[in-house]
């Protein structure tokens, strides 16, 4: 007697677990979303656009009105998309939407390069956290300096890499508590870095000791108004920028910062009442993220921008801006009287020979700066632990996006199907973590420079990552746009309830959002169009070979499982009909 037709998707049910609460949903979302970029972007995006203080709107830098009008993208694009994955509450997310909405071909390939996306980022992460370390408790503990090198950078993102997956093995419930604890302690800390904010915005006294504290040498003492001449005498006010010009700029730092504000509608197959909770989530979190981000940006500048003020050509330049140009803008230093064989020999031995230990700048150094001002060293010490912890934080909510997408495609036959095995004791999906894992290896290349590789490996890289997650985005939205006219069905019984038009509207406008975003995105990385021009690096078009290469993976693999599934029988039109069920 002949085998029967096969069941549609990999099995009757998928072993996974509604463990998650509207609490932990939301933190993580938080955890995904407030990494280490938040903690820099005031000054990383003012320096290469420096404004004086007598031109910026209501005395805040342009990051903050960035930040404000990136906020807007999060709302609208978080609340579609979340109202979209409570119609279709599954594990993977935009995956299944996209492929039920729109089309399997485009779902399963914008599904494959999310996977990338986040499971390149986790490794990028795992090194991170020890560039944190250096780069905080430099500031916390000068004159000591912390240095590690590319290998150990390498060696040490893999450890934290497989650690946390190792843990992921046991479990969303166990996971969640590490999460919690993960959030919950930077969080009170970061009560602290408010604290000192505010008392350098009241007292420009401490950070001005705070700098002397940390920056000063055996051969030079250090105080903002050395640095502000410095800045003054390196170009600054001849860079004035205008502020359109700096908003638009900095529209790019704000997005980046933002990315993973749905992080939640990933692991939907895994949330409590999902069907209902989901577009809340998404937009509670959103709303967190946005008001410690204009925080964050506003105060930290605040509290430097009236310390050591100089006018230079009708114009008022503080600490502020000039820490920023120094840290991260387009420093003449020959100007400055800098000897060009030193100028040769790289940032450091030009800081070395000016008698500076210089420290980039970072919201959160400020506060570390402010509190070793105060004479509080200990709590310079606490706040370089929560900017550290708020990164690690990151990689658990990178790994259940990544590893949910994964394997929410096995699990649909459009992968192996031994990859959407789930551990029925932890209710885990044990290969597609795993799997994760390995994927992460690009990244830790990629943010380490191991071997000098990591030009080479630009795609897995911080924007090569952030294209693939907006255009992810962008047909996440535009699904959303279309489950009213194309999936009626589905709209029907959304336990949610918006009018067609309400669904269409929302969806229309966070389609346009999320494309100004992936346009950003791509505007800032040229080496991906590196075949199509003249004069490339050998660095830029592996760069783009990598970047084009998941793209055609993806879809070599879409054409492969399409032909195995059919040819045994798998009624793929149907498969791509249905909901997967619970």
């Amino acid at each position: 007697m002949g085998k029967g037709k096969p069941e549609l998707f990999a099995r009757e049910a998928t072993g996974l677990v509604r463990e998650i609460g509207f609490t932990l949903g939301v933190i993580v979302i938080l955890s995904h979303v407030i990494g280490l970029g938040w903690q820099k972007r005031a000054f990383q995006f003012t320096g290469p656009r420096p404004i004086p203080t007598d031109l910026l709107p209501l005395g805040l830098p342009a990051m903050f009105w960035a930040f404000l009008a990136g906020g807007i993208v999060v709302l609208i694009t978080g609340y579609a998309v979340g109202y979209i994955t409570a119609a279709m509450p599954r594990s993977g997310g935009g995956y299944v939407t996209i492929s039920r909405v729109m089309h399997p071909f485009i779902g399963y390939n914008a599904g494959w390069l999310m996977f990338l996306a986040e499971a390149f980022s986790y490794g990028l992460i795992g090194v991170a956290v020890f560039e944190a370390i250096m780069i905080f408790y430099n500031i916390a503990l000068a004159p000591v300096v912390i240095a590690f090198d590319a290998t150990i950078l390498f060696i040490g993102g893999l450890v934290v890499v497989w650690v946390f997956a190792l843990i992921a093995l046991f479990g969303v419930k166990l996971y969640g508590r590490l999460m919690e604890a993960m959030f919950y302690i930077p969080a009170v800390i970061t009560i602290a870095f408010f604290a000192m904010w505010i008392a350098g915005a009241m007292d420009p006294s401490v950070v001005s000791a705070g700098v002397q504290d940390v920056m000063s040498t055996t051969t030079r003492t250090v105080t903002p108004e050395y640095l502000v001449d410095l800045a003054a005498r390196s170009g600054m006010p001849d860079n004035i920028a205008g502020f359109f010009d700096a908003f638009s700029f900095a529209l790019g730092g704000a997005f980046w910062a933002y990315m993973g504000w749905y992080a939640t509608t990933f692991i939907a197959g895994e949330v409590k009442e999902a069907n209902k909770k989901l577009p809340m989530v998404v937009l509670s979190a959103g709303l967190v993220i946005i008001v410690v981000y204009l925080l964050a940006s506003s105060l930290s500048a605040i509290s430097t921008l009236n310390v050591a003020v100089q006018t230079v050509d009708g114009h008022q330049w503080g600490f502020f801006q000039s820490y920023s140009w120094l840290s991260y803008g387009d420093v003449d230093w020959a100007a400055a009287g800098v000897p060009a064989n030193i100028i040769a020999g790289g940032t450091n031995e030009i800081w070395s020979y000016l008698g500076v230990n210089f420290q980039s700048a970072w919201s959160t150094g400020i506060a570390s700066i402010i509190a070793r001002g105060m004479n509080m060293g200990w709590l310079s010490w606490l706040i370089a632990l929560a900017g550290v912890i708020w990164l690690a934080n990151d990689i658990p909510p990178f790994l259940l996006v990544a590893s949910r997408t994964f394997f929410a495609m096995s699990f649909d036959r459009m992968l192996p199907e031994s990859f959407a095995y789930v551990s029925e004791k932890w209710h885990a999906p044990v290969w597609s973590i795993i799997i994760t894992a390995v994927a992460g290896i690009l990244g830790c290349i990629a943010e380490s420079n191991v071997a000098d590789l990591g030009t080479y490996f630009a795609f897995a890289g911080v924007v090569g990552t952030d294209i693939f997650d907006a255009a992810f985005l962008l047909l996440f939205c535009v699904s959303c746009m279309l489950l009213p006219l194309e999936r009626k069905e589905i709209f029907d019984r959304a336990a949610v309830k918006h009018s067609i038009g309400t669904v269409v509207g929302l969806g229309f406008f966070a389609t346009v959002a999320s494309a100004f975003c992936l346009y950003v995105f791509i505007k800032e990385s040229p080496y991906i169009w590196s075949f199509f021009t003249s004069g490339a690096s050998t660095g830029d078009l592996w760069s783009a070979a990598g970047f084009w290469g998941c793209i055609l993976v993806g879809i070599l693999l879409y054409v492969y499982h399409m032909y195995r599934n059919t040819t045994k029988g798998v009624d793929m039109r149907t498969l791509y009909l249905s909901i997967p069920p619970e």
